[in-house]
This record gives structure tokens, sequence and C-alpha cells, in this order.
């Protein structure tokens, strides 16, 4: 069942998606050999830092050199198949929502066959450095977005 993206600023759904790939390591594993559950958010996450230095923003650098900072502020993850030792995983992020001050991203984790393994939205917002306190979105992540593969589809 597929859920429509929510656009709470206005903004229809991005097209594009930016994709990774992955194989899942001894660590990542329990003693079952299945992907312990909270490793799909690392999946995740590995998946925005490659975004993000696609779009030529490596988190290394925005971290330090920008006035603010993307915390998450949500986190949810749902899984479908068991993700094993030794197997290769593809992540697909994509946007699917933009607000005055956040932007929430859905990662689609799948098997070598393309079989929906697992699926996380992380949702970041976009905080002052400085005072803590949330504040607009910066046009730059758009634009990293967007270099990236992930855009705002044109509007009439």
């Amino acid at each position: 069942m597929s859920v429509p993206p929510t656009h709470r600023s206005g903004h229809p759904p991005a097209v594009g998606t930016f994709t990774t790939e992955l194989s899942v390591r001894f660590p990542d594993v329990d003693a079952a050999g299945i992907v312990y559950f909270a490793k799909a958010f690392d999946y995740a996450h590995l998946a925005w830092e490659e975004l993000l230095a696609a779009g030529g923003l490596p988190l290394h650098e925005a971290i330090p050199g920008r006035p603010w900072i993307l915390p998450l502020i949500h986190a949810e993850a749902d899984y479908r198949r068991p993700m094993r030792f030794g197997e290769r995983l593809r992540v697909e992020a994509s946007l699917t929502d933009v607000g005055g001050s956040t932007v929430t991203l859905r990662y689609a984790v799948r098997g070598a066959e393309g079989e929906l393994r697992a699926t996380v939205t992380l949702v970041h917002c976009a905080v002052d450095k400085a005072s803590a306190r949330r504040i607009p979105l910066p046009e730059e992540v758009l634009a990293v977005l967007g270099r990236a593969g992930l855009s705002l589809p044109a509007t009439a």
C-alpha cells in the first residue's frame, strides 16, 4: 500500500531517487544472522551522507562549515523481509516532503533482486547552531538535493 506524500509547505513531491549500494557486514547481524533492526537506520543515514556528497556538500564539511545543522527530529522504519550477512543491498532515497523548516526523505532498502526489505523515513529540521532554534530550511539544502537527483517538479 502506497501512502501519498504530504505537502505542509504546499510543495509537490520530489521526483527522482538517489541510490547507493552496500553489503551487509558481520557486525550488522545478530546471532540468527539477520540484520539487527536498528541497522536499517544506519543504512538510511549512509545513503543520506552519500546523497549530500553527490550534491556537493559532504556532511563532514557541512557540519563545521555552515551556521545551520539538520538534526533528525523523527525516524521510523518498517521491515518487510530479513536482510542477511553477506547480502548486497540497494538503498533508494526519495524526497517525500519539504516543510518550512523540515525535509523528509524515505529510504527503500532492497535486496539484489529488487525486493523490498525495509523502508525508513527520516525527518530533518533546519536548526541554527548558535541559538539551537528552528530556522527556515536553507535554499542550499534543496539545491544540494537537486544536484543529487532529487528535485521538486515544476509548477504551472
